[in-house]
């Protein structure tokens, strides 16, 4: 999977100035991502979006689970407020 949003995107949230958790950074970002995606039921290969045409929304949640993942190892990464944003995105699931 590649990450909807760029290392130097994520590094700035983050406020990471140095290169020496580039890695690390990068691997969080791609987790955040498929996290967010999983969550709303949808490949984002097949929505063709890059970290320049991804919705405001799901890139706002990205950040959200990425600040999660690198500033906690405990806990649900998937927020309250990521869920609000990914709301209308989400597809309901079929009882």
């Amino acid at each position: 999977m590649v990450a909807l949003i760029t290392t130097a995107e994520a590094k700035t949230q983050l406020g990471v100035l140095s290169d020496d958790q580039d890695a690390t950074i990068a691997l969080d970002a791609e987790m955040a991502t498929d996290i967010v995606m999983g969550y709303i039921k949808k490949d984002a290969a097949e929505q063709e979006w890059t970290a320049e045409t991804v919705p405001f929304r799901i890139k706002a949640a990205i950040i959200l689970v990425l600040r999660a993942l690198f500033f906690s190892d405990e806990g649900e990464p998937l927020s309250d407020a990521a869920k609000a944003l990914l709301h209308r995105d989400r597809d309901p699931a079929v009882a």
